[in-house]
């Protein structure tokens, strides 16, 4: 038996993008910037993949440029947005609760004469969009913000807060971390200037991600070399994971909602069973269909990731970077250090069934009696 829980983490890759990624190694094994046949065939599978993310994303294929992974898109848009507009100021506006990708770049911008600030969450979780647009201010340089936690599943208020900011600042930018919003809830781009998404999060494979650039807007890049993606990311296309991302993107994009209904019925299960045990539910109402997270209030979440992965079920204990430090997200929230400590998120895809579920569920709660 094998329950994987753990797709904030990463995911199986479909079969859709496995297909692609090995014609990419195959038949159209050619560099992308090359003149000849091969070269052209390449080409054309790297833009046909940067049409299904462009359409994914809701914008022209001109405007999706790929990278490495969702942390070399953050990095990009949050450093390349700080310099572009430090005549305007050196305020930053983001939220307590981002990923580290955000947190860590922002505390180098920091160590660089920026000043960042940091809106705490509500005790719940979630983020209200009030309490960040009190920090903007005219010469706020950039405000970035996570479209869904990756911890909790709680959806920030990100459209709301980019169009109030627009209006207060208009020179200002505004980045979106999408990792966990995409091809999983309705994304707009609308007063989004910089966007960024991953392969791995939707069935692709790791090492790819895109990130989205207004039309425009001129960013510094962070690799040179040879000007692939005109400029914004030298260096050779890896087509496997890009061919891969493309076609995970078409086919998580043709069944969005029809996903998104299912992992609700099978998260709500979780959420309802939990609050029969006596467990506490940390992920805040109206949150993402696929992220819950929740606690027991007894032991440590490393016992219970090891216990439950024993049996073949795979959880975790909050963002797989933190690797075993107790949750920045959860600290953030004021939680009791006992929810904390044995906190477990459970993030599901599509390929999740009920059935795991319920066997997830006895099996923590059986784990739970050893405290």
């Amino acid at each position: 038996m094998s329950i994987y829980f753990d797709n904030a983490a990463t995911t199986a890759p479909i079969p859709e993008a496995v297909a692609a990624a090995s014609a990419a190694m195959g038949e159209v094994f050619g560099n992308p910037s090359s003149l000849h046949e091969e070269g052209r065939k390449a080409r054309e599978l790297l833009e046909g993949a940067r049409n299904e993310v462009a359409l994914s994303l809701g914008c022209q294929p001109d405007r999706v440029f790929f990278t490495s992974g969702g942390s070399e898109s953050i990095n990009t848009a949050i450093r390349g947005a700080a310099m572009k507009n430090r005549h305007l100021g050196r305020r930053i506006i983001s939220t307590a609760i981002e990923h580290d990708a955000v947190l860590n770049t922002l505390k180098e911008l920091k160590n660089e004469g920026f000043e960042v600030i940091l809106i705490p969450p509500e005790r719940d979780g979630s983020v209200r969009a009030e309490r960040v647009l009190e920090a903007v201010t005219a010469d706020t340089a950039l405000v970035s913000m996570q479209g869904i936690n990756n911890e909790t599943g709680a959806v920030l208020p990100y459209a709301h807060v980019a169009a109030e900011y627009k209006r207060i600042c208009p020179q200002g930018l505004f980045h979106l971390d999408g990792v966990q919003n995409f091809l999983k809830r309705p994304m707009t781009l609308e007063n989004v200037d910089m966007a960024s998404v991953s392969a791995h999060k939707i069935g692709g494979l790791k090492g790819c991600g895109a990130l989205y650039i207004k039309k425009g807007l001129t960013l510094r890049p962070m690799i040179y070399g040879g000007g692939q993606e005109k400029g914004m990311r030298s260096g050779t296309e890896g087509m496997p994971q890009i061919a891969a991302f493309g076609a995970a993107c078409k086919a998580r994009r043709e069944s969005m909602e029809q996903n998104a209904a299912h992992m609700a019925e099978i998260k709500a299960f979780i959420i309802k069973t939990a609050r029969e045990k006596g467990w506490t539910v940390n992920t805040p109402e109206n949150s993402a269909d696929h992220v819950v997270n929740l606690s027991t209030c007894r032991g440590r979440s490393e016992v219970y990731i090891r216990v439950l992965s024993d049996e073949g079920i795979y959880v975790s204990g909050g963002s797989a970077c933190a690797r075993g430090k107790a949750s920045h997200v959860l600290e953030a929230m004021r939680l009791p250090k006992k929810n904390i400590d044995a906190a477990l998120r459970v993030s599901l895809c599509p390929e999740s069934c009920m059935e795991d579920a319920v066997i997830f569920c006895e099996a923590l709660d059986n784990a739970s009696k050893m405290f």
